[in-house]
């Protein structure tokens, strides 16, 4: 009755997309952009090639029973876009890497390498608590975003054992009937039945006008209705939707620096590396024109660091 697709049987040209979305890019935000574009660009190529089959292969449902979505919740997962997570002992051990960072924990070992532990101990607690500062800012604002999400969770109008009930939207299965209407959003890839919509689907494709869906269309999950009321049927759900498919590709690029991030990023490496480079003239001045021992000069350096 219902086709829930797999994330792994993909047309060639998601597969070539997700190749182009691996290449390096000359700037990360045009990098992005531009995976963003080949990522929703192969998707639609699938969704293109799926709606040619949509009218005659895809049977309307008429819902479903509590029994039956409980088997197919177990068969397909919840509703819901899987997300990346970085453990947080690794978004603190960012605050100890870095070109300042870096710059500290040579001038601590070479503190400690003198005996100065007292000095030593005094940079190393610096480190440490800048790390803790910019950890707990990093959790602070996730848990924000989490609390937010948490806020503003969907629900949907699906019909089960007969009966039309409002429902969390990630409890939604492939075959399930739902009510779609103007102000809400579809809450997942859907087959429309005997009506009319228009629908906002900005977020997926940038048009910034409604589209016009009739029966048979499909509506996906990330729009919003604009106009009309009717019966869908549930065609994917999660990860299988042209929204979560879009997202899987985007998520395998991996993170890269944006414009902005990447100019900081040069001029703390050009700073960092004059610094050293004063201080390397500086001890060896020390050493060769005023005679100082090796001890004196390396501690003048580390305090000039």
């Amino acid at each position: 009755m219902q086709r829930q697709g797999s994330a792994g049987s993909k047309p060639d040209a998601l597969n070539t997309a997700a190749a182009e979305t691996d290449a390096p890019a000359a700037d990360g935000d045009e990098g992005i952009t531009r995976a963003a574009v080949a990522a929703t660009a192969a998707a639609a190529a699938e969704e293109a090639e799926e709606e040619k089959d949509v009218g005659r292969n895809f049977e309307h449902s008429h819902g479903l029973s509590h029994e039956e979505a409980a088997q197919r919740l177990a068969q397909y997962g919840r509703n819901e876009l899987t997300e990346k997570t970085v453990p947080l002992w690794l978004v603190y051990l960012h605050g100890l890497w870095g070109p300042m960072p870096i710059a500290i924990w040579v001038a601590v070992i070479v503190e400690f390498a003198l005996s100065n532990f007292p000095d030593g101990g005094i940079l190393l607690g610096i480190l440490f608590a800048n790390a803790t500062i910019s950890f707990y800012e990093k959790v602070k604002a996730g848990n924000a975003v989490a609390a937010l999400k948490k806020s503003l969770k969907p629900s949907a109008t699906v019909k089960r054992d007969g009966a039309w009930k409002v429902m969390d939207a990630a409890e939604i299965v492939p075959g399930d009937l739902v009510m779609l209407g103007s102000g809400s959003a579809v809450p997942a890839d859907c087959i429309m039945h005997d009506f009319e919509l228009d629908v906002d689907e900005a977020a997926l494709t940038g048009e910034s006008l409604p589209v016009s869906k009739t029966e048979g269309s499909r509506v996906r999950m990330g729009s919003t209705v604009v106009r009309g009321e009717g019966e869908a049927t549930v065609e994917h759900t999660g990860m299988n939707t042209f929204f979560g498919r879009t997202a899987a590709l985007l998520q395998s690029v991996g993170y890269e620096l944006g414009g902005v991030q990447r100019l900081l990023l040069r001029v703390m490496i050009v700073l960092t590396s004059l610094s050293l480079v004063l201080c390397l003239i500086a001890f060896i001045y020390l050493l060769v024109s005023v005679g100082e021992s090796v001890r004196t000069a390396l501690e003048f350096t580390v305090v000039l660091l």
